[in-house]
């Protein structure tokens, strides 16, 4: 039973085993004692980034839209030249 716990692949194994204990490397918990580092924002900035563009998409195309059913409303003759270059202005000034 001596020769089978001094062979070489048993003094490997009980070496390996020890030396994974107590390196730091190796650490404890799944994130080796570091924590989830930087990647738990990952997943938050792609959706901050997802709704900032509908919201930006959004807002473009109200403006868009108004000045879409300003030009329409130009073109039935509802709004003469002038009322209709006056409001486009105002319209595009608001606009950011």
């Amino acid at each position: 039973m001596d020769a089978l716990l001094t062979s070489p692949i048993s003094t490997t194994v009980a070496s390996t085993l020890t030396s994974t204990a107590t390196d730091p490397r190796w650490g404890y918990g799944p994130w080796h004692g570091g924590g989830p580092g930087p990647w738990l924002l990952v997943p938050l900035l792609f959706w901050v980034l997802v709704i900032g563009a509908v919201v930006v998409t959004v807002r473009r195309h109200r403006s868009r839209s108004a000045e879409h059913v300003l030009r329409e409303a130009f073109a039935r003759g509802e709004v003469d030249e002038e009322g209709y270059r006056a409001r486009l202005a105002v319209l595009r000034s608001t606009r950011r």
